[in-house]
């Protein structure tokens, strides 16, 4: 059975994490929690959107096998053993890559849709660079596979992003729109059905 990414990065945000976060960003748990869902979703169709380009994603693997922050991960406990800023510098650059001249509009809008600072935002933004691909490396996740994964999930996915970043990434509700619509045209079609019957 595949994992479901959301629920497997979420394993490594533990309570001792939220503390040691805020010790950098003084902001409401419930809102942090909320940050780094936001930002991990938005980093997976962030590598969905670019999931053609096999060089940056490989060569973005090893970059982050090599950093301080994939060594302080127990995998197997889905553990992080330390939280210092060293995701400041990969993060960035990552997000650079992954996102180019949009990510500073989804960093802005994070804050602005969540209600956390713009720091933390940035901050919790590169976090989350950092853990989603650090996980992918430990995983060995080839891309084909990857790509079928995210696809399958990407609904799900999509349903922890709001609006805004959606539409940045190239995505509005019409998928939400679309699974309403056949469900109406369902729930129509077993009404019309029972109505004929008893007609008849």
């Amino acid at each position: 059975m595949n994992p479901n990414l959301q629920i497997e990065l979420r394993r490594f945000i533990s309570s001792n994490v939220l503390s040691k976060l805020n010790k950098f960003y003084f902001e409401n748990d419930g809102l942090l929690i909320k940050t780094i869902d936001t930002a991990i979703a938005t980093v997976l169709v962030g590598i969905f959107n670019k999931i053609n380009e096999e060089d940056l994603y490989l060569d973005t693997l090893e970059y982050v096998a090599e950093s301080d922050f994939y060594k302080e991960i127990e995998f197997d406990a889905s553990r992080l053993l330390s939280v210092d800023n060293c995701y400041k510098t990969y993060g960035d650059s990552i997000l650079s890559q992954l996102f180019e001249n949009k990510k500073e509009r989804i960093t802005e809008m994070i804050s602005n849709e969540i209600g956390v600072k713009s720091e933390t935002a940035c901050e919790v933004f590169n976090f989350a660079a950092l853990l989603v691909f650090s996980f992918l490396s430990n995983q060995k996740q080839e891309l084909p596979a990857l790509n079928e994964l995210l696809q399958n999930q990407k609904r799900g996915i999509l349903n922890s992003i709001p609006g805004g970043i959606k539409i940045i990434l190239g995505y509005s509700n019409h998928e939400y729109i679309e699974e309403q619509n056949s469900r109406k045209i369902a729930t129509t079609s077993i009404f019309a059905n029972l109505f004929s019957s008893k007609v008849s």
